[in-house]
């Protein structure tokens, strides 16, 4: 990588991380919005863009000047938010699934129907771990504790559970937090954790879901 380059890269990753970033990051999460922080989605973009950009051994194409970085840095974290957001209701789709069979009326056969339903997704959690499934960004025993939270707790309250937004980040993060309580980590590490174990605790959900699914086919 010559200096020209270099520079352009320093350019980038200093725009990224800079208050003019920190302001651009925060638009883009109310635009798309998105569960994470704005400091969140600085932190995201500045690691990915640091491992793209030290791999690259030739100049970047239209980056020539200052304005330039700061145009193709904007638009990689505009890009990354995009993502995130896909990847936010592709996650609910999943949440839904879940709350769409909490029980409800205790009494009721719906009731029954949905606490068998939940039962035979714990069959299937517990298949698809013992299958070998792995998360690379978490502990697979954090995600496989959370996972079993996320349905004890629709499992037991029912409908209430499914009441609040919040539920379901507050059960993945309690349980992270259990594992972790004190290692000495800093509040944006706390978030980037977080984040990362819950996109795992995501697609052991859904691939249970996805074990019903393909079981009852």
């Amino acid at each position: 990588m010559d200096y020209s380059t270099t520079m352009r890269c320093d350019a980038i990753l200093a725009w990224v991380r800079s208050e003019a970033g920190r302001g651009a990051a925060a638009r883009l999460v109310r635009k798309y919005g998105l569960t994470e922080e704005p400091l969140d989605l600085v932190s995201i973009a500045s690691e990915k863009m640091t491992a793209s950009l030290s791999r690259r051994t030739e100049r970047i194409p239209s980056v020539d000047t200052n304005e330039d970085a700061t145009r193709y840095a904007y638009r990689t974290m505009s890009n990354l938010a995009i993502d995130l957001g896909r990847r936010r209701r592709n996650e609910s789709s999943a949440i839904f699934s879940i709350a769409a069979i909490a029980p409800t009326t205790i009494g009721t056969e719906q009731t029954v129907v949905s606490k068998v339903f939940i039962e035979e997704l714990f069959s299937a959690l517990h298949r698809v771990s013992n299958k070998g499934f792995q998360c690379p960004a978490c502990n697979n025993k954090i995600t496989y504790a959370a996972a079993t939270e996320v349905l004890h707790l629709a499992l037991i309250e029912g409908s209430d559970a499914a009441a609040s937004g919040s539920w379901f980040d507050d059960v993945i993060y309690s349980v992270i937090d259990r594992y972790e309580s004190g290692m000495s980590r800093s509040m944006n590490a706390q978030r980037q954790r977080r984040s990362r174990c819950k996109k795992c605790v995501m697609q052991l959900l859904q691939a249970s879901l996805n074990h019903i699914g393909v079981s009852r086919g």
